[in-house]
């Protein structure tokens, strides 16, 4: 039984690889010298609207890989909300050391938005069927 119990733990690991993956992108994409939304010169502040999407998908694929290693709900919004406020004034201070990038407290709000919206998607797609199915991610 150990076996089973050793490659148990070893897939649970691999759980939270879509939001590494995640992180990854945005870290190469926050710290690159070439502005990717600017180059979008018809949508208007493309640069906020990409912070808010890369911050919702981070915060989306937090929870749900969360949810599917059973974290309990308050840990698991926590940790969902949390990391990216964390993660996002972490790369607007670093954009600070590689011009032409800048750190602009408002790209910070729109990651907090974004995660804030994520974390909302999240809530609202899953928690009707946490209810429905008695996991025990809504115990508190």
């Amino acid at each position: 039984m150990p076996h089973s119990r050793m490659s148990y733990t070893h897939r649970q690991r691999w759980h939270f690889l879509p939001s590494l993956l995640v992180l990854i992108g945005i870290t190469y994409l926050s710290l690159i010298k070439q502005v990717p939304f600017a180059v979008i010169g018809d949508i208007p502040l493309a640069d906020k609207w990409g912070h808010m999407l890369a911050y919702m998908v981070l915060a989306l694929c937090l929870a749900g890989d969360g949810y599917r290693v059973r974290l309990k709900a308050p840990v698991l919004f926590a940790i969902a909300l949390l990391l990216p406020l964390a993660y996002g004034g972490l790369m607007e201070w670093a954009q600070y050391y590689c011009p032409p990038r800048r750190c602009d407290l408002v790209d910070w709000l729109a990651d907090a938005i974004g995660a804030a919206v994520g974390i909302a998607l999240f809530a609202a797609y899953y928690i009707p069927t946490v209810n429905r199915s008695n996991q025990p991610i809504l115990e508190s």
